[in-house]
């Protein structure tokens, strides 16, 4: 989710929903404009498919969130 006081927009609040391929490419596409600066790791993937564990979404979209604000 994103928050936003800025009159520029009229939603104030927006969701964006994204797949882990695009976190792999956002963090790629950060180390190579980083230089010296470490860029955060990305939670691993499933070593198997886990289905639709509910437990296991959620610890990785904890996980995505911690990179993001990292």
């Amino acid at each position: 989710f994103s928050q936003t006081n800025s009159k520029a927009f009229t939603a104030k609040t927006s969701c964006v929903r994204r797949r882990y391929r695009e976190f792999v490419w956002l963090r790629r596409q950060l180390q190579r404009n980083a230089g010296l600066v470490p860029v955060p790791e990305l939670p691993g993937k499933a070593a198997f498919f886990v289905g639709n564990s509910d437990e296991f979404i959620e610890k990785r979209r904890r996980g995505l969130q911690q990179f993001l604000e990292r």
